[in-house]
């Protein structure tokens, strides 16, 4: 199987969580096991490592990579946002949690995969589902069924769109006009009919320095797979699942994620949460975690020029007291 993937920061993620002889560890996206396969080479000669990967492909991929720990290796194939249910089922397994380790968004194999509709570039369904098999809504429903404001209230959230409202405005009327033609979106009709609605031509893409639906294809695979909402629902379970001195890393890649990551990790360290015109402070924040990494680590110039999808890449790392 020709399966494509490259860890990002796999070097400083390994040196923040330290792992050691038999410790255990989670790994939240197995995608290509490079996390996974280095915790494997370090936690040994009894420690295992369970990792979560909703895509089939991945998990053949690993599995067979992997056979040599496959005593050590507990693959799940679910979301991270059902982390506690998984541990406790394999609870007879792995119990001590040393480390977690998050890999967030999309891998370059679903990227590359231009069937998966996940690309701009590539002609295929609009569908974006990292789960194809439990997963019933596709970016092609979102299009063609969601209310006008609901497109643009995920546009704005989730894309940071700033033209969410026209663009929403203009793919409702788009879908009005042949609803017997619109039963399924392709790729490159959504390409079009938003740089109309842009007022863009095509020979004019190459002045713009990111293409005008890079934000778009990001709002709606993230609405698709309620990546956002699983991550918040994951990271207090992952607090709760570490150890006492266990690290938890989380690799992310824009700014929504890596902001969600940095205000959980904050709110875990005992900072006062009251409002800012609370006289006194009243919420007794209790300090669960101590942050390791002050500020997130970006890939190093070497590592952006061998893999130029690492550059957006922020890793931050927390202990937990």
């Amino acid at each position: 199987m020709d399966y494509q993937h490259r860890s990002v920061l796999l070097n400083e993620v390994i040196e923040n969580i330290q792992p050691q002889k038999n410790q255990n560890f989670i790994d939240c996206t197995l995608g290509g096991g490079g996390y996974t396969e280095a915790l494997l080479a370090k936690n040994g000669p009894h420690g295992k490592v369970l990792a979560f990967e909703l895509d089939d492909r991945a998990i053949k991929h690993v599995t067979e990579k992997l056979k040599k720990y496959k005593d050590r290796l507990i693959v799940v194939n679910n979301n991270f946002a059902h982390l506690k249910e998984a541990v406790e089922k394999n609870r007879s397994k792995i119990d001590k949690i040393s480390g977690i380790v998050f890999d967030l968004g999309l891998s370059s194999d679903q990227l590359d995969q231009a069937k998966r509709g996940f690309s701009f570039r590539d002609e295929a369904d609009l569908d974006m589902r990292f789960d194809t098999k439990h997963q019933t809504i596709t970016a092609s429903d979102i299009i063609l069924t969601y209310p006008e404001k609901q497109i643009e209230k995920i546009l704005r959230e989730y894309g940071e769109e700033v033209k969410a409202k026209k663009i929403a405005a203009g793919l409702v009327s788009w879908r009005q006009q042949d609803k017997q033609k619109q039963k399924l979106v392709k790729t490159s009709m959504l390409v079009s009919t938003i740089l109309r609605i842009l007022n863009i031509k095509e020979k004019d893409l190459p002045r713009f320095k990111r293409h005008p639906l890079t934000k778009v294809f990001q709002a709606l695979r993230l609405e698709v797979n309620q990546e956002l909402v699983n991550l918040q629902l994951a990271l207090p379970q992952a607090v709760d699942i570490l150890a006492p001195g266990g690290h938890l890393a989380v690799v992310s890649f824009h700014s929504l994620e890596d902001r969600i990551v940095k205000n959980y990790l904050k709110e875990q360290t005992g900072q006062c949460q009251c409002p800012p015109d609370s006289p006194i402070c009243t919420c007794d924040n209790p300090a669960v975690l101590q942050i390791v990494t002050k500020k997130a680590i970006k890939p190093s110039a070497e590592e952006i020029k061998a893999n130029p999808r690492s550059r957006s890449a922020l890793l931050r790392v927390a202990k937990k007291l």
